[in-house]
This record gives structure tokens, sequence and C-alpha cells, in this order.
């Protein structure tokens, strides 16, 4: 079993399992790029980054109410660091959306917050790998 590269505690995960959930959500834009577009650049970018995705809910489960209270990541350090500077990037570009997305949000206040949570878990993670992440924040 590959060691623990960090650990997170139930709150970071659901942020990050929300992170996740959201970008998995875009999973059909790989055979749009590879079949209608001809972008096989952007479909081999999106299967790099839907496989972060699948990795990182082998560690934290892919039941939205999982019960742990701890979660041990096993990616390797440079990898998880990529997934989650993608991720923090998604969540940033989501909540500071257009007023229109701001409003449809506003709707849905929990998935909001899971979002927000998701954002600091990333800059709490990164941080911890590596404190120059701190500095880019």
């Amino acid at each position: 079993m590959p060691q623990p590269t960090a650990t997170i505690d139930r709150a970071q995960r659901d942020g990050l399992y929300e992170l996740i959930r959201n970008h998995l959500g875009a999973i059909g834009d790989i055979w749009i790029a590879l079949e209608k577009d001809e972008e096989y650049m952007l479909a081999e970018r999106l299967g790099l980054e839907f496989g972060e995705d699948f990795r990182l809910l082998a560690d934290i489960g892919w039941d939205p109410d999982e019960r742990r209270e701890s979660f041990e990541l096993t990616m390797e350090a440079h990898d998880l660091m990529e997934a989650l500077r993608r991720l923090h990037g998604e969540a940033e570009h989501v909540l500071a959306g257009s007023r229109a997305e701001r409003e449809a949000a506003a709707e849905d206040a929990r998935t909001n917050e899971r979002l927000q949570a998701g954002r600091e878990a990333c800059e709490s993670l990164l941080s911890s790998l590596d404190p120059r992440e701190s500095e880019r924040s």
C-alpha cells in the first residue's frame, strides 16, 4: 500500500469531493474534443485531469456520505499538488463567477460552502506540501 502523502479531515474531504464532482460533470468534453472538434491535446489534458480526480476519489471515497474522520492521500506529492492547484483554480473561478452564476449559486448555498471548503483544503494541503505555495496565494 502506498505511503500517505498527506492526511485530511472530513471537512476538507467534503470540500475536495465537491470540487472533484464539479469537475467530473464535464467528462463528456473528452468525447467532444476527440470526435467533434478533433482537439487531441485538449482530450489528452482532460484525460489526465479526470485521472487525477479518480485517483483522489480512490483515497477519499466515492460515497458522498463517507463516514471516516480522516483520509490519507497517497498520490505522489507532485501529482497531488498539480491536482490541488487545478481544483483550487476551478473553485476560485466558480466562486468569483459572473452575476448570473452567483445568483444561481446563491440558490444552493450548501454547494458554495463545500466549494469554499474545497478551495481552503487545496490551499492548506499545497502549503503543507510545499511552503512556497503560501507565497503564491
